[in-house]
């Protein structure tokens, strides 16, 4: 009896107060959770930049491949050189937001960030940094978004001027029809990612909340 009652006496004495173990518990669990949902926005950027990525090296080949032919006034010369050009930009695009992605990645998942988050303070600079993070996501492609819409508009001019007597018609629709459908993509590739950041930011910013 004696020694049962020293053995429960020296757990209780060394055990931390039933407090601290579930405040433990859950700075552990809050840290998973926005680990997880860190992970995720980095899943999907980087799908995103892919995407860029691909498509740029695509339009590359495709407008390549139209500029070859001298034909129809060469109106598809014209497109094949803007589409090269958009896949030029696109691709080096993509490729810096690759870039960036694997830093952000790179120092989110090391061992020192990975014990920091398991401490109060560190896992509040981390809640913090990545709702700023993702702010700026969601920004960048409200930019892009607004440039996106340039592109637009440059592509209806053309069309609309290769119907208003212009010389070389052929040239102004291919070089209109080449363009808006560059900037369709990028309208939807800003769209989505516009979208999905905000609703990532809204996430890491609730997690902010007591």
């Amino acid at each position: 009896m004696v020694l049962a009652a020293l053995c429960a006496a020296f757990v209780w004495v060394s055990a931390p107060p039933a407090s601290a173990q579930a405040l433990a518990q859950s700075a552990v669990s809050d840290a998973e959770n926005l680990e997880r949902l860190h992970r995720d926005t980095i899943r999907t950027r980087r799908l995103l930049a892919d995407s860029v990525f691909v498509a740029g090296l695509g339009s590359i080949a495709a407008g390549g491949a139209l500029i070859v032919p001298s034909g129809e006034d060469q109106a598809w010369r014209y497109a094949g050189l803007n589409t090269a050009i958009f896949g030029v930009v696109n691709t080096l695009v993509g490729l810096l937001a690759l870039h960036g992605i694997a830093v952000e990645e790179t120092a989110w998942e090391s061992d020192e960030g990975l014990a920091a988050r398991r401490t109060p303070e560190g896992l509040a600079r981390a809640r913090i940094h990545a709702a700023l993070d993702e702010r700026r996501e969601s920004v960048g492609h409200a930019i892009n978004l607004g440039l996106d819409g340039a592109y637009l508009g440059v592509a209806a001019t053309a069309l609309a001027a290769s119907q208003l007597g212009v010389d070389h018609p052929k040239r102004w629709l291919a070089s209109g029809i080449a363009i808006g459908v560059q900037a369709a993509f990028l309208v939807g590739i800003d769209f989505i990612g516009m979208s999905r950041s905000q609703t990532y930011h809204r996430a890491f910013v609730e997690s902010l909340m007591p």
